[in-house]
């Protein structure tokens, strides 16, 4: 699905998936599930294209799940949060938050680890920055692209109903992802994409 001149929503992954041109650049924001993953190759395949880097926003398997296959595939730069670099590389578990569901979900899921990985902050390409946003996983992190005034933020806040709120159910730091959901929503983006939910307009 197109949003933008620049932006695509990838069709079919448990949580959204976004290809984005920025220049010569195709970059791809967050892996899906491992079963995401052949959608998000069919993507590319018939567009003729593939990602040259993929960001990561954070560590839970329905953003990184695909994560291994997708590198496999295309051999991208991959940049993850800071703080997550030894989770995706398999050198940590996750923290699940304190949910029931949150604990069951984590021992169901399981991420093959990626080892050739970079850390966000290692990120220099033009029109595209890196904003943490801490709070739903402990370095939870957006990024900013310039020439589409659109931020991508994971899950730091979902599109619901009653507008950008915080999956408190599976957010492991409430306090620190209140501050990042008043980040979002003072940050100069127009173009708020979600990890989960439609893309969110700001007034």
């Amino acid at each position: 699905m197109k949003i933008t001149e620049h932006i695509d929503l990838i069709d079919g992954t448990m949580a959204n998936c976004y290809s984005v041109r920025l220049g010569e650049n195709t970059v791809l924001i967050d892996a899906g599930m491992k079963g995401s993953a052949k959608k998000i190759i069919m993507y590319y395949n018939e567009k003729k294209a593939k990602p040259e880097i993929i960001l990561i926003t954070h560590y839970h398997p329905d953003h990184v799940g695909g994560l291994h296959i997708l590198t496999e595939e295309f051999k991208p730069d991959v940049f993850v949060p800071d703080r997550e670099v030894d989770v995706i590389t398999g050198k940590a578990k996750p923290v699940p938050a304190r949910s029931i569901m949150s604990h069951i979900v984590a021992g169901m899921a399981r991420i093959t680890p990626v080892s050739s990985v970079k850390s966000a902050s290692e990120l220099k390409i033009d029109g595209i920055h890196v904003v943490e946003t801490p709070g739903h996983t402990p370095g939870s992190t957006s990024y900013y692209v310039e020439e589409d005034d659109a931020l991508f933020v994971g899950d730091a806040v979902n599109n619901t109903r009653n507008g950008l709120q915080i999956n408190k159910g599976f957010t492991l730091n409430l306090k620190e992802a209140e501050k990042s959901r008043q980040i979002i929503m003072e940050h100069e983006a127009k173009l708020i994409l979600p990890g989960h939910g439609p893309p969110y307009h700001k007034k």
